[in-house]
C-alpha cells in the first residue's frame, strides 16, 4: 500500500526526487542481495527486471501525460546508477529499452508516440536488435520484404542486449522500396514463435545481459511501426548521448558496489598479512585505497550527473519545439568527452582495490572480480576514442558529434571496403 502510494506522489508531483527513491531504492537493495548468487549460477535477471517494470522503472522517463513519471534525465541517470551498484547487468539489459523511450519521445507521428508510450506505462519492455556481422546500420543485410499483401521481416542480430527480457524488439532492417533499399526501423513481438532469441552471449564481463543472438524468420511486421532513419527525429534527438550515458552510469554503479563490497571485506578481515600488529581495519594501506576509490567513485557519479544536465538541457528544448542543433551537439561532447576518463578512473578503482586483501580478496565466492571484468566489458562496447576524436573535430571545426557518428555508422560494407579500398580510405 506504501508503495502505491508513493507512485502516485511521484507521478502527481512530477517525478518528486524524493518519492522516487522511496519507490525504488528498496527494489535495488533487493536485487543487490542477489548478485553474487545470480553471476555463480549464470542466472539471468527476469525476476528482477519484472519487479522493476511493475515498480514503474520502464516509464520514469515517459510524460506523465501519457501515464510516466515525468523523470528529468538527472534524475533517471541518478537512479540508473544505483540500479548499476545493485546489478550492472540490468543496467545494460534495459539500455534497448531507455534508448527506445526516447526515440519515442521524438517520433513524428503522435499516433506511434500515443500507442507506444500506452504499451510502456502498462509495463512493456522493449529490447533492441541492431547489431549484425553482416551488414553495416545504414545497409542492413535483415530486410522487411512484402509478400502476399503483408510485411515480413527475416534475418539474424548479434549482441541484441536485453531482448531476451522483452516483450517488444526493435530491430533495424533494410525495407525495399522501388529500386533501392532504404533504412527502417521496425517493431515486433517477442511472443511471435518465429522470433527465436538466445542467450549465447560469451564476453568475460556483463555475463547476464541477455545479449546474444536474435534470429527472425517471416516474422509479420505492422506497417504502422515502420520508421525510416532519416524521419525517426527531424529536429534531432538526445539518442546518442542517451546511449553512450547509459554505459557511464552502469560504470559509476560498478564502482560503488566494488567500493561497497571491498569496505566490507576490509572490516571483517581477522588477520593483516604484511602488518600483524596492526588490525586489519586500522591498516593505513587498506585505508588509503579504499579513501582514494571513494574519491573515484564520487567524482565519476558526479560526472555522469553533470553530462544528464547537458542532456537535460537540449531535451527540454526539442520538447517545447525550440531548435536544438547546438544544445544536441553540445550534450553528444559532454557525454562523449567524459567518457574516456570515466571508464580509466573506474578500471582502475576496481583493479586498485584487489591490493587490499592478498589472495583471499580472489576467493570465487566473493566475485569480485566480476567488478573490473564488468567495467572492461561495459568499456569495450562502445570504444572512447573514438568518440574522444569526435570530441576534437567538435571543439576545433565545430563538428557536430552526432553527425560525425552517423557517418560512421552509415560506413560501407566491408567487401565493398576491400573492392574499392583507395576510394574507401579517400
Amino acid at each position: 500500500m506504501a508503495e502505491t502510494i508513493l507512485i502516485a506522489e511521484a507521478t502527481s508531483a512530477g517525478a518528486d526526487t524524493a518519492a522516487l527513491a522511496g519507490i525504488f531504492e528498496p527494489l535495488f537493495a533487493r536485487i543487490a542481495a542477489g548478485a553474487i548468487e545470480r553471476e555463480l549460477d549464470r542466472r539471468l535477471p527476469f525476476e528482477e527486471i519484472r519487479g522493476l517494470l511493475a515498480a514503474g522503472f520502464g516509464r520514469l522517463r515517459v510524460p506523465r501525460e501519457h501515464g510516466g513519471f515525468g523523470a528529468s534525465h538527472q534524475q533517471f541517470f541518478s537512479l540508473l546508477a544505483d540500479l548499476g551498484a545493485a546489478d550492472s547487468n540490468i543496467v545494460q539489459a534495459l539500455r534497448g529499452h531507455i534508448g527506445f523511450v526516447e526515440f519515442t519521445r521524438t517520433h513524428p507521428n503522435e499516433e506511434f508516440r500515443r500507442s507506444w508510450f500506452a504499451r510502456i506505462a502498462a509495463g512493456a519492455l522493449v529490447g533492441n536488435a541492431e547489431s549484425e556481422r553482416t551488414g553495416v546500420f545504414s545497409e542492413q543485410s535483415t530486410q522487411v520484404a512484402e509478400r502476399d499483401g503483408q510485411l515480413l521481416l527475416n534475418g539474424t542480430k548479434y549482441y541484441s542486449t536485453g531482448s531476451i527480457f522483452a516483450d517488444w524488439i526493435l530491430v533495424g532492417a533494410a525495407h525495399r522500396e522501388g529500386d533501392q533499399n532504404i533504412a527502417v526501423t521496425v517493431l515486433v513481438a517477442t511472443s511471435h514463435p518465429r522470433v527465436d532469441t538466445v542467450d549465447d552471449w560469451d564476453g568475460f564481463g556483463q555475463r547476464l545481459t541477455g545479449s546474444g543472438t536474435t534470429v527472425f524468420t517471416d516474422v509479420p511486421v505492422d506497417p504502422g511501426s515502420l520508421t525510416p532513419r532519416d524521419a525517426a527525429s527531424p529536429h534531432g534527438s538526445v539518442l546518442h548521448a542517451t546511449y553512450q550515458l547509459v554505459h557511464l552510469a552502469a560504470l559509476a554503479g560498478i564502482a560503488t558496489a566494488a567500493l561497497r563490497e571491498v569496505t566490507e571485506f576490509v572490516r571483517g578481515r581477522s588477520r593483516n598479512l604484511f602488518n600483524p600488529a596492526v588490525p586489519a581495519r586500522r591498516d593505513p594501506v587498506a585505508l588509503q585505497v579504499l579513501g582514494e576509490c571513494f574519491g573515484t567513485v564520487a567524482s565519476v557519479r558526479s560526472t555522469v550527473l553533470g553530462a544528464a544536465a547537458s542532456i537535460d538541457a537540449a531535451s527540454a528544448a526539442l520538447d517545447e519545439g525550440i531548435e536544438a542543433h547546438d544544445l544536441l551537439a553540445a550534450a553528444d561532447a559532454h557525454v562523449f568527452g567524459v567518457q574516456g576518463t570515466v571508464i580509466d578512473a573506474v578500471l582502475g578503482c576496481t583493479g586498485r582495490l584487489f591490493e587490499v586483501g592478498g589472495a583471499s580478496a580472489t576467493a570465487s565466492g566473493r566475485a569480485l572480480d566480476r567488478h573490473w571484468r564488468n567495467a572492461r566489458t561495459v568499456s569495450s562496447h562502445n570504444p572512447a576514442t573514438y568518440r574522444q576524436q569526435a570530441v576534437g573535430d567538435y571543439l576545433v571545426n565545430g563538428t557536430a558529434p552526432g553527425e560525425l557518428f552517423e557517418r560512421l555508422l552509415a560506413a560501407v560494407p566491408a567487401a565493398e571496403y576491400q573492392s574499392h579500398p583507395v576510394a574507401s580510405e579517400a
